[in-house]
């Protein structure tokens, strides 16, 4: 039996260093969400302030990429927590003296998806170089069932603290969770040089768009991975319709209007995606697109189930959709992770993520004409079943 992840002290101190952003980031979140809402009174704008990060993401991604293949992804994650420490610390004190104008988050949201670009990569390649090949899916799944496991919990000690603490106190909290993290991360040691003479060269445009074109050219070199991140990501295009627009319409019909039935759908799917992921933390595997596969067929009988049924059916409907998130997200990084080549995890990754973010901005689009002629039960079983066709 091979050494436990645990044991491996830098994958510990990054676990850790996760653990405590997550918590800060749904703190910021949640402290974000209800101040806009007080100062706004507009649902509108709550659906707007997600506009940034995603602008930020198609904008930055492959630099994130390429940077995280180039240079040590130790220091750009340092760098990347240091800098959303700073702009989360200046929304914390402008909240605290004053009323704070909506298109300042505008701007903040869309710094920090920069950010967050540059973060993600880095951390997807160091994680590469810090476990074993046949622990990547392992620490992969831990670090996935951390953040699904503080999405559930922090809303309930958010409750507590919302009474004890000014609004902007949580947004200090975001702030600190970034410093501790940045402290773990930074003592994990330096990175391993990369090996490709390359990448020594000079960091220019021309060398950032050599970079890309290799990496695509790996990508279209092999048919597998091209496969794996292709039917991992087009799931999306139904998915993120039924996720942002069929489940809260649901809610409202079966729920009369009560915030608390949507609550308890997302509450369900978030449980199922807890359940996957710790399930992921031991299962074994090879066949990476099967996985993947099943999962997007678990989200499909889910949300099948969702537009036929009623009463508390809809409840483990919604757990049995959830299922699917760590059953494709996982293995996907894991290709990535194992199939890729060194000097390239970055740049796929930040590949796939784009691919992501395009299928989801698609499926708004599509789930604003669909829901001009579909009610929200066809929604379901018609979108799943559009899937699975194509």
């Amino acid at each position: 039996m091979g050494l436990s992840v645990w044991k491996n002290g830098r994958f510990v101190k990054l676990w850790t260093a996760q653990l405590t952003s997550n918590i800060g980031d749904q703190f910021y979140s949640i402290a974000l969400l209800w101040y806009l809402l007080q100062q706004t009174g507009s649902s509108a704008a709550l659906s707007l302030i997600t506009i940034p990060d995603m602008v930020a993401g198609f904008l930055f991604y492959l630099i994130g990429g390429v940077l995280a293949d180039r240079c040590q992804p130790r220091k750009l994650m340092v760098g990347a927590d240091l800098a959303r420490l700073f702009i989360v610390a200046a929304i914390g004190l402008m909240v605290y003296f004053s009323d704070v104008p909506f298109p300042f988050f505008f701007f903040a949201q869309f710094l920090l998806g920069i950010f967050s670009t540059l973060f993600q990569p880095a951390k997807t390649v160091a994680l590469k170089a810090m476990v074993l090949p046949e622990q990547l899916s392992e620490a992969n799944a831990i670090l996935d069932s951390t953040f699904r496991t503080v999405r559930i919990l922090a809303p309930m000690s958010i409750g507590v603290l919302g009474g004890l603490v000014p609004l902007a106190g949580l947004f200090f909290i975001n702030t600190f969770s970034y410093l501790l993290s940045a402290l773990l991360i930074r003592s994990l040691g330096n990175d391993k040089p990369q090996t490709d003479a390359s990448l020594s060269a000079p960091q220019n445009a021309a060398a950032y768009w050599r970079d890309i074109a290799k990496s695509f050219a790996d990508l279209r070199s092999n048919r597998l991975l091209f496969s794996i991140l292709l039917y991992a990501n087009m799931g999306y295009l139904f998915w993120m319709v039924c996720w942002s627009a069929g489940l809260p319409t649901l809610a409202k019909q079966i729920g009369g209007g009560d915030p608390g039935t949507l609550g308890l759908l997302i509450g369900s799917y978030g449980i199922g995606n807890l359940v996957s992921s710790l399930f992921m933390t031991r299962f074994s595997y090879r066949q990476h697109l099967l996985v993947i596969l099943c999962g997007w067929l678990a989200q499909a009988v889910g949300f099948v189930t969702l537009g036929l049924a009623d009463g508390f059916i809809l409840f483990a409907a919604a757990a049995v959709a959830g299922i699917g998130g760590p059953l494709t997200g996982i293995p996907t990084v894991t290709a990535i992770q194992t199939m890729v080549q060194p000097t390239n995890t970055g740049k796929i990754f930040s590949v796939n993520m784009l691919a992501q973010n395009g299928f989801g901005v698609l499926s708004s689009l599509l789930g604003a004409v669909w829901f001009g002629t579909w009610q929200v039960h066809t929604l379901f079983w018609q979108t799943d079943c559009c899937c699975w066709q194509w």
